[in-house]
């Protein structure tokens, strides 16, 4: 048994409002903010989904179709990986202007991925064209720069700004053919 546990605490006063201490007050008013700044954002989603009751909610299932990809490069199956990884988390983050229960399906091919070696500077050349299946298509096309030494990373890099562009005017052509934007 503990040594203090034997005596008795005086029983707590209960304090007016108009008495709180000046710490108490602060530390009220600031939880206060606190909760305003965690809740409002949420408040102003939902007001905002009210007000255009046509604004998707969820993401809709994005489905790349067909990948194409050159296969006489050096790495071209990590490349390959890389890529789809890339568009898998793009067509995530894009806004299709659909919702949960749509399907959009797209294709993919890189039609040209080549490099020119100019003193120690790697040129990286990428184009690629999407097409959903109304028959829109995107283009993207894109040389980048960079140390010779640093192949696959300047690769990645690159492949990742193609596909980005890509998918993000896909998404926009999607987002016509709906009558969104």
């Amino acid at each position: 048994m503990w040594p203090y546990a034997s005596k008795s605490r005086p029983p707590t006063k209960l304090v007016p409002i108009n008495e709180l201490s000046l710490a108490r007050a602060v530390r009220i008013a600031s939880l206060l903010m606190l909760s305003l700044a965690l809740f409002w954002p949420l408040v102003a989603l939902q007001q905002a989904q009210a007000a255009d009751p046509q604004a998707p909610t969820e993401h809709p299932e994005v489905h790349l179709d067909r990948l194409e990809f050159p296969k006489d490069l050096v790495g071209a199956a990590g490349f390959e990986k890389h890529l789809r990884k890339v568009l898998k988390r793009e067509a995530y983050r894009a806004d299709w202007g659909a919702g949960s229960n749509n399907r959009i399906e797209y294709r993919l091919a890189v039609e040209e991925l080549r490099f020119t070696v100019e003193g120690h500077t790697l040129r990286v050349h990428c184009l690629a064209v999407g097409r959903l299946p109304g028959g829109q298509s995107a283009k993207s096309e894109l040389t980048y720069g960079g140390d010779l030494a640093q192949r696959v990373k300047l690769t990645q890099q690159v492949l990742e700004i193609v596909g980005r562009g890509v998918i993000t005017r896909l998404a926009e052509l999607e987002r016509r053919r709906r009558g969104l934007r």
